[in-house]
């Protein structure tokens, strides 16, 4: 078995999780497969995870902090408009490139309830990167809006992903347009459209009664 050391084994654990994952899917990660994978007895992991639902929490929130990485160096364009365009680019393909983990980072129904801060942390951070590459080509005015903005184009992107993960957009839908080209398509139009829907979330924009 590897020598694993103190905090060494809960990472290898979590990073094999994350390789069966892709290949086995959510129904074939279990802790004993893990243990299996890891080369460590079959009660080692619950040394680090109570049972099942604290292995996948742990998991997700590797996944969230991998797409967060994608997304921080996606934004890291000199230009604010080509870092937003790039940042969507980035999360689509993360999601096609790491469906089955993609799927667990927003399985509500296995999630719920999982009290691992790490989740919480990681899912914030990649968040944050997005609404990072919002606020940017934001003008001074429009700085409250990039929340709601945000979201919004979180949500679209998320949509976006699913149905190209599960091939609902087929081909003829998309003029056989590339999968990959499509979502080029889509990130160009980012800026525009988060600056468009800043200026209507943000205070100067928003509805009033009376």
């Amino acid at each position: 078995m590897p020598p694993y050391h103190h905090g060494d084994l809960r990472r290898a654990l979590v990073a094999r999780a994350g390789e069966l994952l892709e290949t086995d899917g959510m129904d074939g990660l279990s802790l004993r497969s893990v243990a299996a994978r890891a080369g460590v007895s079959h009660s080692a992991p619950y040394r680090h995870f109570p049972d099942r639902t604290a292995l996948l929490s742990a998991t997700a929130a590797l996944g969230f902090d991998e797409l967060a990485d994608r997304l921080a160096s996606a934004g890291e364009a000199d230009d604010p408009d080509q870092a937003m365009s790039a940042v969507g680019l980035a999360y689509v393909r993360f999601a096609l490139a790491r469906p089955q983990m993609y799927r667990l980072m927003f399985s509500g129904d296995l999630l719920k309830g999982a009290a691992d801060p790490e989740y919480a942390r990681a899912s914030t951070r990649a968040f944050e990167l997005l609404r990072k590459a919002v606020e940017r080509i934001l003008p001074p005015t429009d700085q409250a809006g990039a929340g709601a903005a945000a979201s919004i184009l979180w949500a679209e992107h998320h949509g976006l992903a699913l149905l190209l993960i599960e091939k609902r957009i087929r081909p003829w839908m998309r003029d056989e347009t590339p999968e990959d080209e499509l979502v080029r398509r889509v990130a160009t139009t980012l800026p525009d459209r988060a600056r468009a829907l800043a200026s209507l979330a943000g205070p100067a924009g928003a509805s009033k009664d009376g």
